[in-house]
């Protein structure tokens, strides 16, 4: 059962073609709290939750987005999960600065640091543990798929399947598409039914942000965006990951629909 492969799409967001405007707090929200309950053949076996703030460093006005998952105290004798992942985006481009992901999963453990020159179009990609360190050339506005998906919560999800996105994801450069393939509701306990798209992400990368197979999740169709469900398989079973609260200072979150 290797969340690894799950726990990051709950990221609050989708991914259009992103537009640069002057002001991006509307799509990172200082102070926003999105908490997830994760499920293994219906029994919740673990949490995660991502948190939005600004800080400054070097003079430099910076997003910072942290995701964390743990197992729950009570199954953790069975899998455990310890992940951690940061990203600091340039406040005034919308550009990452870097990415540092830690994953521990059972006898899995993963630590990785991409630090992005985009002025001198390289990334710098460091593997903590084999000690791999490697120059990637990038493009002018190359993102990380974290970042990338927050940028663009306000966007035209229709665009979503007119074309693929190119994104730096461990070291090497990867296409995402992905296929809008239903409408539905999505029950929150805090905001009520929430009317949603049901996505299918295709691209050739594993383990950060799909695994190999039928990945679905629902995205909220009023901007800003968030990730509500995601039901996938694994070798053991189903693992579905669903929005239980959100926490965000911007007036007027969402209209949920009551029951």
């Amino acid at each position: 059962m290797n969340l690894k492969k799950v726990l990051p799409l709950l990221l609050a967001c989708v991914f259009p073609t992103m537009a640069r405007t002057n002001d991006l707090s509307d799509q990172f929200i200082p102070g926003e709290k999105l908490e997830y309950k994760i499920y293994w053949m219906g029994i919740p076996i673990a949490w995660a939750e991502t948190t939005t703030e600004k800080v400054e460093e070097e003079g430099r006005e910076l997003f910072h987005i942290t995701m964390t998952a743990q197992t729950y105290g009570a199954y953790k004798h069975i899998f455990e999960v310890d992940d951690k992942t940061e990203v600091f985006i340039d406040a005034a481009t919308g550009l990452p600065v870097r990415h540092d992901w830690i994953i521990n999963e059972g006898s899995i453990h993963k630590s990785h640091l991409t630090t992005f020159n985009h002025e001198s179009g390289v990334a710098i990609f460091q593997d903590r543990i084999s000690m791999d360190i490697r120059e990637v050339p990038i493009e002018p506005d190359t993102q990380e798929i974290f970042g990338f998906i927050y940028s663009c919560r306000n966007a035209d999800i229709e665009k979503l399947t007119e074309g693929k996105q190119r994104l730096l994801v461990t070291g090497k450069m990867y296409d995402l598409g992905i296929n809008i393939t239903d409408q539905d509701k999505i029950k929150i306990p805090e905001l009520g039914k929430i009317p949603c798209y049901e996505l299918e992400p295709n691209a050739d990368f594993d383990g950060i942000f799909l695994r190999k197979g039928k990945v679905f999740f629902w995205v909220s169709k009023e901007t800003p965006r968030v990730i509500t469900c995601i039901k996938t398989r694994v070798a053991v079973g189903k693992i579905s990951a669903e929005l239980k609260s959100v926490t965000s200072p911007a007036p007027g979150f969402w209209n949920a629909e009551s029951e």
